[in-house]
């Protein structure tokens, strides 16, 4: 045995530590080579799974909002997202069905009183119900028309000026105790400063009188505003039959008016023409269905209705009237069934859910008539406290769905005025030619109209079987 294995047989334990030590940081070296191919690879396996979930967190989500655009949402779509999705939509849409039957309410309503098609002249639209009352209805309609006016001018407090006679009569008689006065037998009797001082006298007597008329002194009403008949657009007297829809437009004429002259009086509140900012309505004017379009053009909205209603264009006449309706219509009046009434439509179908289409190039606001809405256009002169202008466009803003798209503004001569009988107070007041849109719900002024309008506006209705009655 040579003494090296002798060496090692000896100190065995010392050799056996000694290859220990030198093998192990080499296998140590191997293991943790696989360890490490291992757990890379691993790693590699969640960094791609990161990748994965943070594409999805940058993922766009397009959430539908009732009435509105689509609202595009970046995240990760999650219960707790789609549960406030839902929680939004239902508020949403709990508030607009109350944003649109107040607005519904608004638009048919007023001071209280809900607008219905038997307004001026009851159970006869969309259509009379016996052929008597087809024949008769132009006639009781311009009646009744008239007369609704008159009760509406009377509402709003709206006066003229006393009559031209009245006035005379009651300055003839201050002549005559004048010229008593200067103890003359009459006024070829006057010397000329007599003449003067009498006429200053008889001048200040008749604005006290036009003044005291104003003011309700005189034993009438106080006045709110300078309007009357002649003001109202109110058209001729007709001479035969006409048609349904033209007599509706009497009617939905009356309902724009009403809102106007309404809005006037809130703009004085409880003062008088001497007082409040509204002075006098010069001439109104409500424009022809379809007047909101340029001439010639189609409706924006989609609804078949284009450049105004088919025999029931205004013509001329004078400020403030509808030059219609005292021609020889028969041929446009709804033919009776028989002996019986005209066909009354179904009801009339109108989704206020249909989106309506705005162009920026027919005005301010875009609006022309649609599937959903009418559009009213007036056009109206008015004599206005300078410095109250912006409060009577207010008003306006404020009654119903009107907006004012145009205003043009001019001095007006108080004195002058007052020649006629109009007293405005002591303030500068301008003459305002104001150009504006009033919006009409389809949703309930559909209902009303006759079926000739109807057809006109591209409105459909629903069947509707009944038989008219006998006349």
């Amino acid at each position: 045995m040579t003494p090296v294995l002798r060496w090692i047989k000896s100190h065995l334990v010392v050799v056996i530590c000694a290859v220990i030590i030198l093998a192990a940081p080499i296998t140590a070296w191997v293991i943790s080579s696989g360890m490490n191919a291992s757990l890379r690879a691993e790693l590699q396996q969640t960094a791609s799974k990161v990748k994965e979930l943070d594409r999805y967190r940058s993922t766009t989500v397009a959430l539908e909002v009732p009435g509105g655009d689509p609202i595009s949402v970046r995240g990760v779509v999650n219960p707790r997202l789609l549960e406030a999705y839902e929680s939004a939509v239902t508020t949403i849409g709990s508030q607009a069905e109350i944003v649109h039957a107040a607005g519904l309410e608004r638009n048919r309503s007023i001071n209280g009183r809900v607008r219905t098609a038997d307004d001026i002249l009851p159970d006869h639209f969309p259509a009379p119900r016996s052929k008597a009352g087809l024949e008769e209805m132009p006639f009781a309609m311009h009646e009744a028309l008239v007369e609704a006016y008159r009760n509406l001018l009377a509402e709003v407090q709206a006066g003229t000026p006393p009559e031209a006679q009245a006035v005379s009569e009651r300055l003839s008689r201050r002549r005559d105790v004048f010229v008593s006065g200067a103890r003359k037998d009459s006024v070829d009797d006057l010397e000329g400063d007599e003449i003067d001082a009498m006429r200053g006298e008889l001048a200040a007597a008749r604005l006290n009188i036009y003044r005291s008329h104003a003011l309700g002194e005189d034993g009438t009403s106080p006045i709110r505003f300078y309007a009357g008949l002649g003001q109202m657009p109110i058209a001729p007297e007709p001479k035969s039959m006409l048609p349904l829809g033209m007599m509706f437009e009497w009617q939905w004429d009356y309902w724009v008016t009403e809102d106007l002259l309404h809005a006037f009086a809130a703009a004085n509140g409880d003062e008088t023409v001497l007082q409040g900012p509204m002075k006098r309505l010069v001439s109104l004017n409500v424009l022809p269905l379809g007047a909101e379009l340029p001439e010639g053009g189609g409706n924006s909205g989609g609804s078949g209705f284009s450049g105004g209603t088919p025999g029931m264009g205004a013509g001329g006449g004078n400020p403030g009237r509808r030059g219609r309706g005292g021609g020889n219509a028969a041929a446009a009046a709804p033919a009776a069934s028989g002996a019986g009434a005209p066909a009354r439509p179904g009801k009339a179908r109108v989704d206020p859910g249909v989106a309506a289409n705005v162009d920026k190039s027919l005005s301010i606001t875009g609006r022309a008539s649609n599937d959903v809405y009418d559009v009213r256009i007036v056009e109206c002169e008015l004599v206005v406290a300078t410095r109250g202008i912006p409060k009577v466009i207010d008003a306006i803003a404020q009654q119903n769905f009107m907006t004012v798209l145009d205003v043009k503004i001019r001095p007006a001569n108080a004195f002058s005025a007052a020649n006629g009988g109009f007293i405005y107070g002591i303030e500068p007041v301008s003459r305002v030619n104001i150009r504006l849109e009033s919006v009409w719900l389809r949703e309930w002024t559909a209902d009303a109209m006759p079926s000739d309008l109807r057809e006109a506006l591209g409105i459909q209705s629903e069947p509707n079987n009944a038989a008219g009655q006998a006349g």
